[in-house]
């Protein structure tokens, strides 16, 4: 249960000491519709609001795990913009807005 406790509070930690959009950043990605007009502008507005590109992501991965990246996926959480990736061993999100880990998770073999 301490070690749940511990996790939870890193994980919290994490999220609450990254970058994070603002309302009105937010509010131009987040309209709610599953129509696929509106979700095409919703991926390319999350691409002009990135300012971690793609390669820059793959050498922030290699160095921290040392493996290369099999899939990535650009997100968001409430205010917090970030990629989802995977590597052979790892599942990780990423911040899109300043580089930094919010979550790293080894996978099961």
């Amino acid at each position: 249960m301490k070690i749940l406790f511990t996790f939870i509070t890193l994980v919290f930690t994490l999220h609450a000491q990254s970058a994070k959009m603002t309302a009105q950043e937010h509010m131009s990605i987040d309209n709610g519709s599953s129509r696929p007009a509106l979700q095409l502008q919703k991926q390319q507005q999350m691409h002009r609001l990135h300012k971690v590109d793609e390669k820059q992501l793959a050498d922030l991965v290699q160095k921290e795990t040392g493996e290369a990246i099999i899939r990535e996926e650009l997100t968001h959480s409430g205010d917090i913009l970030y990629y989802d990736v995977r590597t052979k061993s790892y599942q990780l999100e990423v911040n899109a807005l300043d580089g930094a880990f919010l979550k790293k998770v080894k996978k099961d073999d």
